[in-house]
C-alpha cells in the first residue's frame, strides 16, 4: 500500500505544518523533473501486473471462531528470507514479491516480474497467484469484540492512535506510515473518522437501527440506520485488487486513463465482494465508500458547502474515491465537474510547459496536505527523486492512478486500474485482471471510445455500491463507440433495459444484450484477429465466461452469495446479525472454495 520508503523518525501533524507548502513545492519540482525529461519517450513495451491484498483468518475450531492474526510481520519477514530461494526455484512468470499492508493481519502480493505483451502472458497470471495463495476475504466481524486474536481493550484510552471504540491499535501495523497516517488524518480533521454505513433492514432489524456507545464524540457521529465505524483500519484495513498497466508512452498513458474511467463503476459492480461490516449486513456491496470515510482528512470546515461572494468553497470528497477529470486534451469537454485545484500548483504545471489537463489533475491532487513526513526527509530531498511527488501522490486514492516513470528506473508511464475487489479464488481474481488487461489492448488495437461526461462516471461508481447493482441497477455508456458505428443505425430505442437520452449516451444493465454488441463480444472478436496458442485462447475464454455470468447474473457476485449463505444460514435471525457463529461458517466455506473441497 503506498509509498512504504522512509528516512528518520515520524513526524505528527504538528511537526508537520511548518514543512507543508515547501514538501509540496519541491513534490511538484520533482515531476516536472520526471516530465521534462521523458514526456516524449517512445515505445516502451506493453508489460503489467496485478496487486493482491490477503488477510490471515485464525480459526478456532472447538469455539466455532474466527479472528484475525496479526502475523502478519512475522509471516512476511520468513518470506524475504526465503525469498530469494524461492525466485530461484520458480520461472520468472511464477515469481513474487511481498509488502506490509496497513493492518498486521494483511499482507500484499505481487508478481516478482511484471507481465509482458505476450497474451499466452494472460494465461499465466493465475499460476502466479497461486504460488502466492492466502485467506483472502475480507473479515466480516472486524471490529466486534475479540475480533482480533491477541489480548486488546476496545475504548480510546487503549487506542492512542486511532482514539478507536472498536478497532484495536495493535491492528494496525508497526511500519511507521501506518500509525503516523492514523494520527495524522485524525489530528489534521480535528475529530475521529466517521463511517455511516446503511443497515440492510430485514424483517427483524430494530428499527430505527440505533447504536448508543456512551461516548459523546460517537454517539454525535453515529446515524440512525446506519452501522458506525470509527476508525481508518475499518477501511484500509480490507483487501482489494488493483492491475497496472505500462503504456507505450505518455500519451498512450492518459488515453488508457480515460477510456478506463468509464469502465471502473462497471467492474466495482461486478467484482462487489463486501456485504458484511461490523458483525452487521448492510444495504452496500463494496467496500469503496468505507474506505473513503475511513481515510477522510477534510475539516468540517472543508468538507462543509459554503459560498463566499460567487464563489463556493468545499472539497467535494475524501482523499479515496473517484477520479474528476480525464487526462487527454481532446476530451476536456467532458470534464462536466468543477473540481477544486491548487491555482499556484497549476500556474507552475502551465509555465513549464504542461498541458492544461494533466496540469489540471496534478494540481487537483494537490489540494491535499502530506500526511507522513521523516525527520531526514527534510535535508536530503532533491528535484532528482520522487519522494515528496509520491507523498501526496499515493495519498490520493482514486479509481484510476496515473504513475509517471519513477526515477533510475526502465519503468515508463502506467495507469494502475483500482476499482476491483478481491475475490474468492485465484480463478476469479485472474479472470478480472485478465479482462482489465484484455480490454486496454482491444482499447488501443480499435481504437474505441468509451468516453462520457465525468458526472455520470462519478454517478455511476455511486450505483455501483448499492445492493445487487449488477442485476438492479444502470450504467452510463457511450452508444457509439467507433468501431461498430453500424448499430447507430438499428432501432435502439425498443431494446429491452435501455433508456436513451438525446446525447448519445445510454443507461445500460451489465446484463445488457440488445443492440450494444458488449465488451465481452468485442474481445472475443480482438482475440480471433490475433495469433494466440490454442490453449491459452482456452484459459482465456474461461475467464471471459465468468465475468460474462456475473453480468448476466448467472453466476452472483461474491457479495450476493455472501449475502444469500447469511439469509439462509440456520441460526440468522432475520435481524441483520451476523454472529461469531454465522461468520464462522462463512469463512468456513470460503476457505473450503478457495481450496477447491
Amino acid at each position: 500500500m503506498g509509498f512504504l520508503k522512509f528516512e528518520g523518525t515520524p513526524m505528527t501533524w504538528t511537526e508537520i505544518l511548518p514543512h507543508l507548502n515547501a514538501v509540496k513545492a519541491l513534490g511538484i519540482r520533482q515531476f516536472l523533473h520526471t516530465y521534462k525529461r521523458l514526456a516524449n519517450r517512445p515505445n516502451d513495451d506493453l508489460k503489467w501486473g496485478d496487486e493482491i491484498e490477503y488477510m490471515i483468518v485464525r480459526f478456532n475450531h472447538k469455539e466455532r471462531k474466527a479472528q484475525l492474526s496479526i502475523r502478519a510481520e512475522e509471516i512476511w519477514k520468513a518470506l524475504q528470507k526465503i525469498q530469494n530461494e524461492m525466485n530461484e526455484r520458480y520461472s520468472n512468470r511464477l515469481r513474487a514479491n511481498w509488502s506490509p499492508e496497513y493492518a498486521r493481519y494483511c499482507l500484499e502480493s505481487s508478481p516478482g516480474e511484471p507481465f509482458e505483451g505476450s497474451l499466452e502472458h494472460l494465461a499465466f497470471v493465475e499460476k502466479n497467484m497461486k504460488q502466492r495463495k492466502k485467506l483472502k476475504k475480507n473479515f466480516c466481524r472486524l471490529g466486534c469484540p475479540d475480533c482480533v486474536y491477541t489480548h486488546t481493550t476496545y475504548n480510546q484510552a487503549a487506542n492512542p492512535v486511532s482514539h478507536s471504540l472498536f478497532y484495536p491499535d495493535c491492528a494496525i501495523s508497526t511500519h511507521p506510515r501506518f500509525p503516523y497516517l492514523t494520527q495524522n488524518i485524525r489530528e489534521r480533521r480535528s475529530s475521529k473518522i466517521e463511517i455511516n454505513i446503511p443497515i440492510f433492514k430485514d424483517i427483524n432489524t430494530m428499527s430505527p437501527f440505533v447504536e448508543i456507545f456512551g461516548d459523546p464524540e460517537s454517539d454525535g457521529a453515529s446515524k440512525v440506520d446506519h452501522v458506525y465505524m470509527d476508525a481508518m483500519g475499518f477501511g484500509m484495513g480490507t483487501t482489494g485488487l488493483q492491475c497496472t498497466i505500462q503504456a507505450s508512452n505518455l500519451d498512450e498513458a492518459k488515453h488508457l486513463y480515460d477510456q478506463l474511467a468509464p469502465i471502473c463503476p462497471i467492474m466495482l459492480a461486478l467484482s462487489a465482494a463486501s456485504p458484511i461490516y461490523k458483525g452487521f449486513l448492510t444495504a452496500i456491496d463494496t467496500r469503496w465508500d468505507v474506505i473513503a470515510a475511513s481515510v477522510d482528512d477534510r475539516t468540517a470546515k472543508e468538507s462543509s458547502l459554503r459560498t463566499v461572494g460567487l464563489h463556493v468553497f468545499t472539497i467535494r470528497q475524501s482523499r479515496f474515491g473517484a477520479i474528476e477529470s480525464y487526462l487527454s486534451p481532446q476530451n476536456k469537454q467532458f470534464n462536466d465537474i468543477d473540481i477544486e485545484i491548487e491555482p499556484e500548483t497549476k500556474t507552475t504545471l502551465l509555465n513549464a510547459g504542461v498541458e492544461e489537463s494533466l496540469a489540471n489533475h496534478i494540481a487537483h491532487l494537490w489540494i491535499r496536505d502530506p500526511l507522513t513526513l521523516f525527520s531526514k526527509q527534510i535535508s536530503n530531498m532533491t528535484e532528482e527523486r520522487m519522494d515528496y511527488f509520491e507523498n501526496i501522490q499515493s495519498t490520493n486514492w482514486q479509481s484510476l492512478r496515473f504513475k509517471p516513470p519513477p526515477p533510475d528506473s526502465d519503468i515508463g508511464w502506467r495507469i494502475e486500474f483500482r476499482p476491483l475487489e478481491a475475490q474468492l479464488t485465484d480463478f476469479e481474481n485472474a479472470a478480472y485482471v485478465v479482462f482489465v488487461v484484455l480490454l486496454s489492448r482491444v482499447i488501443l488495437a480499435n481504437k474505441l471510445d468509451f468516453v462520457i461526461p465525468m458526472s455520470y462516471v462519478i454517478e455511476g461508481m455511486h450505483r455501483a455500491q448499492r445492493n445487487n447493482a449488477v442485476m438492479k441497477e444502470k450504467f452510463y455508456f457511450r452508444r457509439n463507440i467507433k468501431c461498430f458505428e453500424e448499430a447507430e443505425n438499428k432501432n435502439e430505442t425498443n431494446a429491452t433495459n435501455v433508456k436513451f437520452n438525446t446525447n448519445g449516451y445510454s443507461e445500460l444493465c451489465p446484463q445488457h444484450k440488445n443492440n450494444f454488441p458488449g465488451l465481452i463480444s468485442i474481445i472475443h472478436i480482438y482475440l480471433n484477429s490475433v495469433k494466440i496458442e490454442t490453449k491459452a485462447r482456452s484459459v482465456i475464454n474461461t475467464y471471459l465466461n465468468l465475468i460474462s455470468k456475473r453480468a448476466t447474473g448467472e453466476y452472483l457476485t461474491a457479495a450476493e452469495w455472501k449475502r444469500q449463505f447469511v439469509l439462509h444460514h440456520e441460526e440468522y435471525k432475520h435481524d441483520s446479525v451476523v454472529t461469531d457463529s454465522i461468520a464462522y461458517d462463512l469463512l468456513m466455506r470460503c476457505d473450503q472454495i478457495e481450496k477447491r473441497e
